[in-house]
């Protein structure tokens, strides 16, 4: 470790990320919270709920909600036919469901990234669902904010 690390008591960690593509972003995701990614998806749709709630998977012998990140900021957008899913660790304490799912567009591109390696976009559109919107080389990103995304699933998952 360096003496400026030291001194400035931050330490330029690099964390494997995973740049997402959804229908009308990119989500920059820690790839420790990832549990899969599933190509193609099984999914019951959702016969009641909220519009988020595209529908029931069944992932792993665990019967997981799949979610749409669109849906969630208030997008009016159709389900994408043959999406796939990035099946995600919850990273709260929830009673309702262990892993959850995303609909994604593609196929993620695996990164290290440091804190420094990133710069926020101050004028980019606010999802209600992340913390900020970042920029890295070309790659623009919104981080989520899976704590307040599990709270807001539980909670209307459990009614």
């Amino acid at each position: 470790m360096s003496q400026a690390e030291t001194d400035s008591g931050l330490l330029q960690t690099e964390v494997d990320s995973l740049f997402v593509p959804v229908k009308n972003h990119r989500l920059l995701v820690p790839a420790a919270g990832v549990a899969e990614v599933v190509q193609q998806i099984d999914c019951e749709p959702a016969a009641t709920g909220p519009g988020w709630l595209l529908g029931w998977m069944e992932w792993r012998l665990q019967r997981i909600p799949l979610i749409s990140f669109e849906r969630l900021g208030g997008a009016v957008t159709a389900p994408e036919d043959g999406g796939m899913a990035l099946v995600l660790h919850t990273m709260t304490a929830t009673e309702q469901f262990r892993f959850y799912a995303l609909q994604i567009q593609g196929f993620p591109h695996l990164m290290r990234v440091t804190p420094a390696d990133l710069m926020q976009e101050m004028g980019s559109e606010h999802h209600p669902f992340s913390l900020m919107a970042v920029a890295m080389d070309s790659l623009q990103a919104l981080i989520p904010d899976f704590e307040q995304l599990e709270a807001y699933v539980s909670q209307h998952l459990s009614d």
